[in-house]
């Protein structure tokens, strides 16, 4: 696990632990958090009702735990994250106790988007506070027929960096095969992983960092060589010339909403374009963009410039040092629902027609 040295000013890295109803974040905990490098670690656990439950389940939590009921973080509760995480801040800086991480426990109900975006954008807490990862648990059991009739469990799927499925000691061999490559169609983004009984490990929770450029680089190359070599979805290279197509293998039914395309684009970019039309792409997409990532080279710059984004939230634009490999293509992975896929390549001429207003 990456564990870096932590200056009096640098920032905690934060994981954000999500999954549906039932799919064992608490048993997760429980483990995790008795492992010795997880020495250091605060917890924020969110819960649903009024009275808290959850939180006793956790016998193994530290002194520094913040529980948030009555609510969920995402909307109702949403203003209680930032006075739980600076608590915790504060209370250690008072006792002298030096805090390495910090993990948020959402309810089974929460969208991840919301609770990215303000750890991206609340000024206090982005000073404080750096979003390393998100991690779902998946309920190999339940997650069929959960995916099919609740939309939360689909974003808190294509939210996350890595992907952890429980109770896979209950499904065949066959069943947890089906849903590792539905969740790889979802999101080829995602590492998958199978615990046992909660028995993940740090480094599954704790990767490095979003804003960790190798981790970047890493997770990029390796979202879109699968996003290409498996061709779960269309491919769809955009060139001077014009914009090419690749047909798809045919889904379910149930995966017919979740469309998960690359774009390719040959030359750089116009400086000042991209975020225009990233911002463009988020307003007019609204919540059928669920994520966003990839390198571009923009005309002027050394090295590729880093996007990503979870439905609203994006992360500010950052430029590497230097591109992964001797590829400079910018290169773009979406995941989107609907209409999405057309939605995005009918706004891709704005990127090479400075002249043209977006309307």
């Amino acid at each position: 696990m990456s564990d870096p040295a932590h200056a009096p000013t640098a920032r905690l890295p934060v994981c954000l632990l999500t999954g549906f109803l039932g799919a064992g974040k608490s048993t997760l905990l429980n483990f995790v958090l008795r492992h010795p490098e997880m020495t250091g670690t605060a917890v924020v656990i969110n819960e649903y009702g009024a009275v808290g439950v959850d939180h006793h389940l956790v016998e193994s939590a530290p002194d520094d735990t913040e529980l948030i009921a009555d609510g969920c973080l995402c909307c109702t509760a949403s203003g209680r994250l930032g006075e739980a995480l600076m608590s915790l801040f504060q209370r250690a800086a008072q006792r002298n106790v030096a805090l390495k991480r910090v993990i948020i426990e959402t309810t089974g109900l929460a969208e991840p988007g919301p609770i990215v975006s303000q750890l991206l954008h609340d000024p206090q807490l982005s000073a404080h506070f750096a979003l390393d990862s998100v991690v779902t648990l998946v309920d190999a059991l339940n997650a069929a027929s959960t995916l099919d009739k609740h939309d939360i469990a689909v974003q808190q799927i294509t939210a996350a960096d890595r992907l952890l499925l429980s109770k896979t000691d209950l499904v065949g061999a066959a069943t947890a095969a089906a849903l590792t490559q539905r969740l790889r169609a979802m999101n080829p983004d995602a590492g998958v992983d199978v615990i046992r009984h909660g028995a993940a490990r740090p480094e599954q929770l704790f990767s490095g960092g979003r804003d960790h450029p190798g981790s970047a680089r890493y997770q990029l190359g390796d979202w879109f060589g699968r996003a290409e070599s498996m061709r779960f979805t269309p491919v769809i290279a955009v060139q001077p010339s014009g914009l090419l197509g690749r047909s798809a293998p045919a889904r379910t039914p149930a995966e017919q909403e979740i469309q998960t395309f690359s774009l390719i684009f040959e030359e750089p970019l116009p400086p000042g374009r991209l975020l225009g039309w990233i911002s463009f792409l988020r307003s007019l997409c609204g919540p059928t963009l669920l994520r966003v990532k990839g390198l571009v080279h923009v005309e002027g710059q050394a090295g590729p410039t880093v996007v990503h984004g979870v439905q609203s939230a994006l992360h500010p634009l950052r430029e590497l040092a230097a591109w992964p490999d001797a590829d400079r293509r910018s290169r773009l992975v979406f995941i989107t629902r609907g209409w999405g896929q057309d939605v995005v390549a009918s706004t891709l001429a704005y990127l090479h027609t400075p002249s043209r207003p977006i309307s």
